[in-house]
């Protein structure tokens, strides 16, 4: 679990994130993404520039329930509306095929003790993963998604985003 610091960095890079989407006209649950794009980025971060085994063990379940509840949510609820708009449904296919790489490799970490050497290389290959995908998200997906849904299905989009995410086990970032 984050320390109160770290909760709070979190929380400062996902409101950063959600500030870039307004300004890029996303909307709804577009603007929620990417919103928890950044607060999971910020843990992710600090994993990897920390060699303490002990921050590890204290933030690796947060970001892990975190990155698979998000995923859930999005493959139960989002992308799914995707796949009825034709200029979207491509998305939604490449989306889904991204999530099942991006659960394996969690599945790895996770196999792994905290101290073993591979460790490492596979959160850099997750943090490499997650940025990838985010940006592919923010700067391309959810723009297009935003103009083409309109606000209003975007709107109509986050509840059950939010209801999918929780029946999916997501923990609270800061405590």
């Amino acid at each position: 679990m984050p320390t109160r610091t770290e909760g709070i960095v979190s929380k400062g890079m996902g409101a950063l994130k959600r500030a870039k989407a307004t300004m890029m006209g996303v909307n709804g649950v577009f603007k929620r993404l990417a919103e928890e794009h950044g607060e999971v980025s910020a843990l992710l971060n600090r994993v990897k520039r920390s060699s303490d085994v002990d921050v590890r063990r204290r933030l690796f379940p947060t970001i892990r329930a975190e990155l698979l509840a998000h995923e859930q949510g999005e493959l139960r609820e989002v992308y799914p509306v995707f796949r009825q708009h034709g200029e979207l449904a491509a998305i939604a296919d490449h989306h889904e095929k991204e999530a099942g790489e991006l659960e394996r490799l969690l599945d790895r970490i996770t196999a792994l003790e905290f101290t073993d050497a591979a460790w490492s290389r596979l959160f850099d290959e997750l943090v490499q993963m997650v940025t990838h995908h985010t940006r592919e998200e923010e700067n391309d997906y959810f723009p297009k998604a935003s103009r083409i849904l309109g606000k209003d299905e975007s709107q109509r989009i986050l509840p059950r985003y939010e209801a999918a995410k929780a029946a999916a086990g997501r923990p609270s970032i800061t405590h």
